[in-house]
C-alpha cells in the first residue's frame, strides 16, 4: 500500500513537472518566434522552430519539447527527490542546471533548434541561458526560504500551544 502511494506521488509529480516545463518551453518557443517572424524577413534559416515564419509551430517541434520537458522533469523529480542525499539545495540547482545546459545544447543540435555553427549564436545563447538559470535559481532559493520561515513560525505558534 505504502509503495504504491509513493509510485503515485511520483507519477503525479513527474506529470506536474512535465506540464509545466512542456507549457512554458511551447510560450517560449512562441512568444520568440512572434518576435522574430514580425522583424526578419526569412527567419525559418535561423532554426527548425521557425519553419513555418510565425505562423505556428511544427509538429515536429512540439513532439521535441515534449521529450524535452519529459527527460528535464524525469531529471528534475529524481535530483530534487529525497533519495539523493546532497545536503545543499544550491547544490542541487547547480546540477540541475549543467544538466538542462547538456540536455539544451544536445536537443540544439541534433534538432537544429537554432544555428549550431553561428559562433555569435552560442555567444548569446550560454550567457542568456545561465542568466535565466540563475534568476530562477534565486526565485526558488528564495521561495523555499520563505516556506521554511513560514513553517518555522508555524511550529513556533504549536509549541506555544502545548
Amino acid at each position: 500500500m505504502e509503495n504504491d502511494r509513493k509510485n503515485t506521488y511520483f507519477l503525479s509529480g513527474l506529470l506536474r513537472e512535465f506540464t509545466t516545463i512542456f507549457t512554458l518551453l511551447i510560450i517560449c518557443f512562441s512568444l520568440i518566434g512572434y518576435f522574430f517572424a514580425s522583424g526578419i524577413f526569412d527567419i525559418k534559416i535561423f532554426s527548425s522552430i521557425f519553419a513555418l515564419e510565425g505562423a505556428g509551430l511544427p509538429y515536429p517541434t512540439i513532439l521535441q519539447a515534449a521529450v524535452f520537458a519529459f527527460i528535464m522533469a524525469l531529471v528534475s523529480k529524481i535530483l530534487f527527490s529525497e533519495n539523493i542525499e546532497i545536503k545543499t539545495p544550491i547544490l542541487k540547482h547547480i546540477i540541475f542546471m549543467f544538466i538542462t545546459f547538456l540536455t539544451t545544447s544536445v536537443f540544439s543540435i541534433i534538432f537544429d533548434w537554432f544555428p549550431v555553427n553561428n559562433f555569435y549564436a552560442w555567444l548569446l545563447f550560454v550567457p542568456s541561458f545561465f542568466i535565466s538559470c540563475f534568476t530562477a535559481t534565486a526565485l526558488s532559493l528564495l521561495l523555499l526560504k520563505l516556506e521554511d520561515k513560514k513553517y518555522n513560525k508555524l511550529l513556533e505558534n504549536y509549541k506555544k500551544q502545548i
